[in-house]
């Protein structure tokens, strides 16, 4: 009788409870047939904490910056904590933005900048972090020599014969020594460039003697690597020769003996080779061209370079040979730095010894031989010719053996009246106009110049006495130029035109009396465009992923060194990432926020009391019913790739959530709650763990999804 009174109270509870349940299920539907399609559509024009735009106002005095970016203008505060970097420089503060307004920056702020639909909030943002993106390479290297060294104090000496005071960067270089300097370019208000760092050329020569060394056993390899420092010797001399001839004349002897140096270090190495290189070649006669080791070729092959390459080149027994040393020779006269003129006959006179006896000595000027003497004494009459200046005079000994050795000379030619002439020798009007990968800066080359390149712009200049050249581009004057080499350095705009316009070169030289010519050239320029292919990688395509969830979100590019920033948008909200890899971790929110799932299923309906903190929750207080679904929302991933240059690249990803769903709702009232827990249509909920919380807070308690059925179930939050 006890056990029947129980089960009739709870059947008269439960049905005054499914009441309840019944009329809140009624009113929930009314209410969401009155809000279906209430909706509004989220602005694209959002701005979150990341941000890209443009500097349309800087005010120094109250530390704000007017930004414009989507069509958006907002104030961005700067204070004390702000780190404003100006590529290569950092925390360089208010002052060290550019000059002119209109640069672009990318930057990070304390909170969004916009609301859901685009719509700026009216407090003013302060900036955390802001980086101005740079329109141009900033660095360089250029090869130089150390012409003199106090303590450790270096004197750099290029090829223009411009000087480069390196105070306490010294150590480990000695005077002679071949060094490359890495510099930055003149920035706001600068004339100079920065020396950034600097290393020793002999470096790559070292490399290049280990690999040598470390490939003994295969004459393929030794051949390709033997050619690879010829063609470095080769520049390398070049290098020093321009250096000798734009030396001041203090200096001019000092380099010219570093030439003959390198010429005897040469020398020697090849010697040092012996039948190396000629079995190398032989070899890669055998193999092919292509050939990059002795490992690639057959057995056959292999037969045939033994043969045909070691065997016939690998003297019998033969005793060692005595050291057999090139000729030594030297110009007496006249002496290097002699000032002569055009059309002038010079004697020049010249020395040489060799232990087994000198066959010949030719003298070659300007790099044409002029005379080839057999015998003693070695004398020839140079007349100096036109439009060279300064006149190189080299002298070459040959013994019987082919040994060579050299000497040179560098004559100043002075200027005589009424020869006054210009001649624009780079860059040269032959350029390619269909070119579509990034050009060569090297000024004169064959490849395009383009937008956004600095190229040398040269003149050579025959006249008597002081003169003056002005360059003029596109009808502007550039800086006079009043000494050789008459040079100047120009920084190709860009512009917003389709096909570029030419750059319409002119040089106008004047000499002391008042006498000016000139000369022009055209030179085509071709627009220079960044070609950038962005990908997302990471979610896969086709993944998914679950409410809760953190997901890592990784972009890469075919070319991440020019790219100048990724801009990672996640639901809405931007971040800017600056530096590769270009990853963005985002957390998936736990819980869906949409209202409570409806369904003609008959639902699952839960009854019972609430307790939150330890005590009855109160009146109002809502419970909600969770239950895990399948595809709940989506998120869009969307990331923007910028280059330096400007051009942009996005891709995006649409990621199905899987995610805990509404189920149902109630209000507490005199402590307990009713809850329907609805199964939506497309879901099955049969036999799902159902979670609840109360006041926003997880019960402790769960219960399991029956279509149609009634559970009695007290639930406790903390």
């Amino acid at each position: 009788m006890l056990k029947l009174n129980q089960a009739t109270s709870i059947q008269i509870a439960l049905s005054r409870r499914l009441g309840l349940a019944l009329i809140a299920a009624l009113l929930g539907a009314m209410l969401l047939a009155m809000f279906a399609g209430a909706a509004s559509a989220q602005s694209s024009a959002v701005i979150g904490r990341g941000f890209t735009g443009v500097v349309k106002s800087v005010s120094i005095t109250n530390g704000l910056l007017a930004v414009e970016s989507k069509g958006i203008l907002f104030q961005v505060g700067v204070d004390d904590a702000t780190i404003i970097s100006v590529p290569p420089d950092q925390d360089v503060g208010l002052d060290g933005l550019p000059v002119g307004l209109g640069f672009r920056i990318a930057g990070t702020v304390d909170a969004a900048i916009t609301d859901a639909n685009g719509i700026p909030f009216p407090e003013i943002r302060t900036a955390q972090k802001i980086i101005v993106i740079p329109e141009k390479a900033t660095r360089s290297h250029k090869r130089t020599i150390a012409a003199d060294k106090q303590g450790d104090d270096l004197i750099a000496l290029d090829a223009d014969g411009v000087k480069t005071e390196l105070k306490g960067r010294g150590a480990g270089i000695e005077k002679g020594d071949a060094i490359i300097i890495l510099v930055q370019k003149p920035g706001r208000g600068a004339t100079k460039e920065k020396v950034r760092g600097l290393f020793k050329a002999k470096t790559v020569t070292d490399r290049l003697d280990r690999l040598s060394r470390s490939v003994t056993d295969d004459p393929i390899k030794a051949s390709i690597l033997a050619g690879l420092r010829d063609r470095r010797d080769d520049a390398q001399e070049k290098h020093l020769q321009r250096t000798a001839e734009n030396a001041e004349s203090g200096l001019k002897d000092f380099v010219l003996s570093r030439v003959r140096a390198m010429q005897e270090e040469r020398a020697a190495g090849i010697k040092r080779r012996g039948v190396g290189a000629d079995v190398s070649e032989c070899a890669r006669s055998i193999a092919g061209r292509r050939a990059t080791s002795i490992r690639e070729l057959n057995a056959d092959q292999r037969r045939r370079v033994t043969d045909e390459c070691l065997n016939k080149t690998r003297p019998a027994a033969v005793p060692a040979p005595t050291a057999d040393r090139a000729p030594v020779v030297r110009i007496t006269s006249p002496s290097s730095g002699t000032v002569v003129s055009v059309n002038d006959i010079v004697i020049v006179i010249a020395e040489a010894k060799d232990d087994e006896g000198v066959a010949s000595v030719t003298f070659n000027v300007a790099g044409t031989d002029v005379a080839t003497l057999s015998e003693a004494p070695y004398t020839v009459e140079v007349k100096v010719p036109p439009g060279v200046s300064p006149l190189v005079i080299k002298a070459t000994a040959r013994d019987a053996d082919g040994n060579e050795g050299s000497d040179s000379i560098t004559l100043r030619v002075a200027r005589r009246a009424g020869d006054l002439g210009v001649k624009i020798t780079s860059p040269t009007a032959a350029t390619d106009r269909t070119a579509t990968t990034r050009p060569s800066t090297v000024a004169g080359s064959s490849r395009a110049i383009a937008e956004g390149d600095t190229i040398a712009i040269r003149a050579e200049v025959t006249g008597t006495g002081v003169v003056t050249v002005v360059f003029t581009v596109n009808g502007v004057d550039q800086t006079p130029v009043s000494a050789p080499p008459y040079a100047i350095r120009y920084f190709v705009p860009f512009t917003s035109a389709d096909a570029p316009p030419p750059l319409k070169i002119t040089a106008v030289a004047t000499d002391s009396s008042g006498g000016s010519v000139s000369d022009s050239v055209s030179v085509s320029v071709v627009r220079n465009v960044t070609v950038i292919n962005v990908k997302i990688i990471s979610p896969a395509a086709n993944s998914r992923a679950a409410a809760g969830e953190t997901i890592v979100i990784r972009a890469a590019t075919d070319n991440d060194a020019a790219i100048a920033f990724v801009t990672f948008s996640v639901g809405g909200t931007e971040t800017v990432i600056m530096t590769a890899p270009f990853t963005h971790t985002y957390v998936l929110p736990r819980r869906a926020t949409s209202a409570a799932a409806t369904s003609n299923i008959p639902p699952n309906v839960f009854v019972g009391k609430a307790m939150l903190n330890g005590v009855v929750a109160p009146d109002g207080t809502v419970v909600t019913a969770w239950i895990a679904g399948s595809n709940a929302t989506t998120l869009i991933i969307k990331v923007t790739a910028t280059a330096n240059s400007g051009e942009t690249d996005s891709a995006s990803l649409t990621l199905p959530v899987s995610g805990a769903i509404n189920a149902g709702e109630a209000i507490v009232k005199n402590g307990e709650f009713v809850v329907t827990a609805a199964q939506p249509s497309g879901q099955s909920f049969a036999g799902k763990t159902v979670t609840f919380t109360i006041g926003g807070k997880d019960a402790r308690q769960t219960g399991t999804w029956q279509q149609g059925g009634a559970t009695i179930l007290d639930l406790t939050a903390d």
